[in-house]
């Protein structure tokens, strides 16, 4: 029994949902989160894909955090010293699941949030030690059926 945690983008919570739903994952907890990664909240331009990225939903990753958000097509971007690190706002799934069903949800998720682009998400797996069903004290595997 493993525990799979994933983030990923706000926007592609209902893909992901849709997604896991085909292949019949049941038990799924989605928490809003915030954080950031080794790009520190920012997007580096220089490092887009030909497609673009998605855009970030609430403040911008590039300006300081008085500026008021406008749109992702700046002309006038901040310097570097003038960035300042930021926490984006992220969706957290965690996943309960038999052995043999880690590899096709990872599968599913990879595939259903990459974009190519930064802030694409990390998923992270957890051995488990057990599962206890509340109502009926049902333990093991057979309390996440």
């Amino acid at each position: 029994m493993k525990k799979i945690i994933a983030i990923i983008r706000n926007e592609k919570v209902e893909e992901t949902k849709s997604a896991l739903r085909k292949i019949d994952v049941k038990g799924i907890t989605f928490l809003h989160v915030t954080g950031r990664g080794l790009q520190k909240g920012m997007i580096p331009s220089r490092r887009l894909p030909a497609g673009g990225c998605p855009p970030y939903i609430g403040r911008h990753p590039l300006l300081r955090q008085d500026d008021v958000p406008v749109s992702a097509h700046l002309t006038n971007r901040p310097t570097e010293n003038e960035r300042k690190p930021g926490f984006l706002p992220k969706r957290m799934l965690i996943i309960v699941a038999n052995d043999s069903d880690v590899k096709p949800i990872i599968g599913v998720l990879i595939a259903t949030n990459r974009t190519g682009c930064h802030g694409d998400g990390k998923i992270f797996v957890c051995p488990m030690i057990s599962a206890i069903r509340v109502r009926n004290g049902e333990q093991g595997d057979s309390a996440l059926v």
